[in-house]
C-alpha cells in the first residue's frame, strides 16, 4: 500500500534523528501492509477505517509475536498513523490510545499538519 498520503502530513521535529524517522516509516508500512494483506478491498490508505486499526490492535500485534516494547513502538506509531488520516477524535477512544498527559510519557519528536481547505485564503 502506497503510503504516501500518511507520511507526506508528518512533520518531524529537528532533533528527530534519521533512524527514528525510518523505524517509524517503515512501522506504518508494515501496518499498512497487514490491513492490505487481511483485507484485499483496502488498497489506498484512505479506505483504512476503525475495524481495520482494531484488526491491527487486537490480533496482528500478538500475531506477531511482538515483545512489549516493540508492541509500544508499534502503538506510537499507530497513533500517528491515525492522525494523518485525520480520524484521531473519533478512533483514539474506540481503541484505547487516549494518551493522559499528566503521566508523562516520551517527547513527541513528530507532528501532524492538518490540512487546510483550498478555498480558503
Amino acid at each position: 500500500m502506497n503510503i504516501r498520503d500518511i507520511t507526506k502530513r508528518i512533520k518531524w521535529h529537528e532533533e528527530a534523528s534519521d533512524s527514528t524517522k525510518s523505524r517509524t516509516v517503515n512501522r506504518i508500512k508494515a501496518m499498512a501492509d497487514a490491513i492490505e494483506a487481511q483485507f484485499l478491498e483496502v488498497r489506498y490508505c484512505n479506505q483504512i477505517k476503525l475495524k481495520h486499526m482494531k484488526y491491527l490492535k487486537e490480533a496482528w500485534f500478538h500475531n506477531e509475536g511482538l515483545a512489549s516494547t516493540t508492541m509500544a513502538d508499534y502503538t506510537r506509531a499507530m497513533r500517528l498513523m491515525i492522525k494523518a488520516l485525520d480520524k484521531d477524535r473519533h478512533w483514539m477512544g474506540h481503541l484505547g490510545l487516549v494518551q493522559d498527559r499528566k503521566r508523562g510519557g516520551r517527547r513527541a519528536v513528530s507532528r501532524v499538519t492538518k490540512t487546510r481547505s483550498r478555498n480558503r485564503r
